[in-house]
């Protein structure tokens, strides 16, 4: 019964990333929002695979368990997708909204995952903790955000391309 309601969440999870996805990334930009995605996506496996290597997290209930000792959807839909949102809502005005909004994604973001790992069979910690996952999301946020900004750092060449269609 408890498996049931885990493999509905990790459904309900895919249905809310790709509503979120359709609904909330404007067409314009899609490329910016699909650069976080997969640099995000990559960032998310190197750190994963590590700490589930040396026994820091565990996932019991996984989509391929045969393939891979990873939780599929939380760690290569649900982050990259957080990823790309923060990155194209990221405010421009100062120094001191651009913190808040960042403390806001972060906690929100280990706020989900201490949940899941507290009441689900989903996220195990054997030799971590939640201000740990702060403290990864944190350097996975702020390296995929380094990355795009220097990715898109020059935009006239996107407004060149656009306009060429």
């Amino acid at each position: 019964m408890v498996m049931d309601m885990e493999r509905n969440l990790l459904l309900l999870c895919w249905f809310v990333c790709v509503t979120t996805i359709y609904f909330l990334v404007p067409k314009v930009k899609a490329h910016e929002f699909l650069m976080c995605f997969l640099a995000c996506q990559a960032v998310v496996w190197i750190v994963e695979v590590l700490l589930v290597q040396f026994d820091l997290v565990a996932y019991p209930l996984r989509e391929f368990p045969k393939a891979s000792d990873l939780n599929i959807t939380f760690k290569v839909m649900w982050t990259p997708v957080a990823s790309g949102l923060y990155y194209i809502y990221r405010p421009r005005e100062n120094h001191l909204t651009k913190c808040f909004y960042f403390a806001a994604w972060i906690s929100l973001l280990t706020l989900i995952d201490g949940l899941l790992a507290a009441n689900t069979e989903l996220v195990d910690y054997i030799h971590f903790h939640w201000s740990l996952m702060a403290i990864v999301l944190s350097i996975i946020f702020l390296s995929v955000h380094g990355l795009a900004s220097w990715f898109f750092r020059d935009s006239q060449v996107f407004r060149k391309e656009a306009s060429e269609r």
